[in-house]
């Protein structure tokens, strides 16, 4: 069962405005020190101060000028200028004031963005944590991070945030595929490099977007109405809901309370408590106690308790011991025990499990339930005692994260216009229940971005969905990452095929250094016009031959790479529409499928399941991606 996302505490979404006629000269939070600047590029500079006030921007000699308008706002373009720095930066607005901007660089700029794989640290336990946070001395690439808010209104400015040089004591906190992004481009390109990480995990593409550019699409429309809507009082909605939220985290994580129960007691009697089975197959919900006894007749040194999976926050006792806590970020459930707290005869293992997510509690994973005791497995999967009405309900709350606009309101509107090379994108497992409209809204959002940046068609470098074994029902990934795919048809796109790096068991794939690459090969070839391979085979053509069909494949190079020779991945359909396993050849440019279960085939799809080993590659080791002939 997946880890879900947890909903951070929501902020309240009070609009920010700069006061008509204020005084003091001011910047928006994006510009201030150790910020980088996009290079060999006319910069707009913003901010407000005094109205009808002259203002100045100075970088190394070079002035630009511009004047307040009545409400106190300004605006200029400053001259385009080569890589370079430290330099200061001198705003000055007469009486207003002035500011000074120090440790600034001209290099190149990126906006980051998306749900939680975008946003997913260099420090949360990706491969090799340990090794590339040592490797972050690199104080000319710098990270801002936008702070999460939500809005109904569109903000002018942000409520927080800074630039960061990496160092080992700030790149944990970095975006993890935008920290490797970023290091390519700092090494290759030796220049500076800002990222403007954006991001919220677990939200949809429709929370990103203009509220008023959704107001055609049938999904989404009456959402955006009622987000349009001047009689709705948000911002007390909102406090109420943050008000409940935390709440929520509170009754989580109140360790004290949770001990005042003495649930996790040895001692105390379950005798009225249910019998489930773990791990279940359909979710507990609320505040779930789960409690198993199990006899030992010799002891060790070294003892391993396995669970498997805990959905998702979790206090884990042993004979009354709380020996471990898990939330959204933890992988898996494993736990080395502490010395002497195995004893011979009667144990107990303890566990309370809450989900903030969507209140669907699962515990444990089949096959990974165990206890090992110096080399003595004890399986701890069947029967276990359970409660769930020893503590209140879980307080509702909702995500307005989720509403058409709320995002893009408070953590895109503030920066639009900050001069950048291009965006990167890393988003979709939030829309996989309703692929059939996230094309058209992915290309709304990419359209919608460049419009307001008003920069032309810059570069948009997004991550297409990596194979994930969701059991749930409703999701589609196949069809969502052809979604994603349609959105190559714009100009200056790019994608990083990474179906060959997820993760069966985790959403939040580890491998991010692949992923930063891949999307470093697209900025290669897009925003810098290289002669490189930035993508993996594509589906160009088809053929059908008899009892066979040829597929021909754009981005193949010099030749096709498989590990082995007996491809796998594709499937094949008769006119019955029924798809078969099928067998795989290839030479040069085209792979030969066929499957003796389909003599007279019509249809073949490459990939085409939420999770799926891959193991087709072009010359430089891109892999090749999903596709379908049909459209059924």
């Amino acid at each position: 069962m997946n880890k879900y996302i947890a909903l951070p505490v929501l902020l309240l979404a009070s609009v920010l405005t700069q006061p008509a006629h204020a005084q003091a000269l001011r910047l928006p939070k994006i510009f201030a020190d150790h910020m980088v600047l996009q290079r060999d590029s006319k910069v707009r500079f913003w901010g407000w101060a005094k109205p009808q006030q002259a203002v100045e921007v100075e970088i190394n000699g070079t002035k630009a000028r511009a004047a307040t308008d009545a409400e106190g706002k300004w605006e200029l373009i400053f001259p385009s200028s080569a890589a370079g720095g430290p330099y200061e930066i001198a705003v000055r607005a007469g009486e207003s004031g002035a500011i000074r901007l120090k440790d600034v660089y001209f290099g190149d700029v990126w906006l980051a963005s998306g749900q939680s794989n975008m946003e997913w640290k260099l420090g949360w336990k990706i491969n090799n944590t340990e090794m590339e946070i040592k490797d972050s001395n690199y104080p000319l690439i710098r990270f801002f991070e936008v702070p999460n808010r939500i809005s109904a209104k569109p903000l002018t400015d942000l409520d927080g945030g800074q630039w960061k040089p990496a160092s080992p004591e700030t790149a944990g906190e970095f975006s993890a595929i935008a920290w490797f992004f970023a290091k390519h481009n700092h090494k290759e390109k030796n220049v500076a490099v800002g990222i403007i990480d954006s991001t919220w995990g677990g939200t949809p593409a429709e929370a990103w977007v203009d509220a008023h550019r959704l107001l055609d699409f049938d999904l989404y429309k009456d959402q955006a109405r009622l987000m349009l809507d001047p009689s709705v009082d948000w911002p007390a909605t909102i406090a109420a809901n943050e008000a409940n939220e935390k709440l929520k985290q509170d009754l989580i994580w109140d360790k004290k309370r949770v001990l005042a129960l003495k649930a996790h007691l040895p001692k105390y009697d379950d005798s009225q408590w249910r019998i489930v089975r773990l791990p279940n197959e359909q979710p507990f919900f609320n505040f779930v106690w789960l409690r198993k006894s199990f006899e030992l007749d010799q002891l060790a040194d070294r003892n391993r308790l396995r669970l498997g999976d805990l959905v998702q926050d979790a206090m884990i006792f042993v004979n009354g011991q709380l020996i471990a806590e898990e939330n959204w970020l933890t992988d898996g459930s494993t736990h080395e025990l502490p010395a002497g707290i195995l004893k011979k005869g009667r144990n107990l293992i303890a566990l309370r499990v809450a989900n903030d997510w969507n209140n669907e509690v699962y515990a444990g994973k089949a096959g990974l339930m165990r206890l090992d005791v110096g080399g003595h497995e004890i399986n701890l999967e069947g029967e276990w005692r359970y409660n769930n009405t020893l503590e209140p309900e879980m307080p509702t709350t909702f995500r307005y994260n989720w509403n058409p606009g709320f995002l893009y309101n408070g953590m895109i509107r503030p920066i639009e216009g900050y001069r950048m090379r291009g965006a990167l994108w890393y988003q979709g497992e939030s829309n996989t229940d309703q692929p059939q409209a996230y094309a058209e809204l992915f290309k709304t959002l990419i359209t919608d971005w460049r419009a307001k940046w008003n920069e032309g068609d810059f570069p948009f470098l997004f991550v297409q969905l990596a194979s994930y074994g969701d059991k749930s029902p409703n999701a589609d990934w196949p069809r969502l990452r052809e979604a994603q795919t349609a959105a190559l048809k714009l100009p200056n796109t790019g994608m990083a095929v990474t179906i060959d790096i997820g993760d069966r068991d985790d959403i939040h794939p580890r491998n991010k250094q692949d992923v930063g690459k891949r999307l470093w090969l697209n900025a290669r070839k897009i925003a810098f016009k290289e002669n490189v391979d930035n993508i993996g085979p594509m589906y160009k053509s088809h053929k059908i031959s008899g009892d066979k069909i040829l597929v021909r494949f754009d981005h193949v190079g010099q030749a096709f790479i498989a590990p082995n020779p007996e491809l796998t991945g594709f499937t094949i359909a008769g006119a019955d529409k029924q798809f078969h396993p099928a067998q795989a050849r290839f030479k040069g440019d085209t792979v030969t499928v066929w499957s003796p279960d389909v003599p007279s085939p019509v249809a073949v799809r490459y990939a085409w399941e939420n999770y799926i080993k891959t193991e087709l590659y072009n010359w430089s080791w891109l892999p090749a991606a999903p596709f379908r002939t049909d459209n059924w």
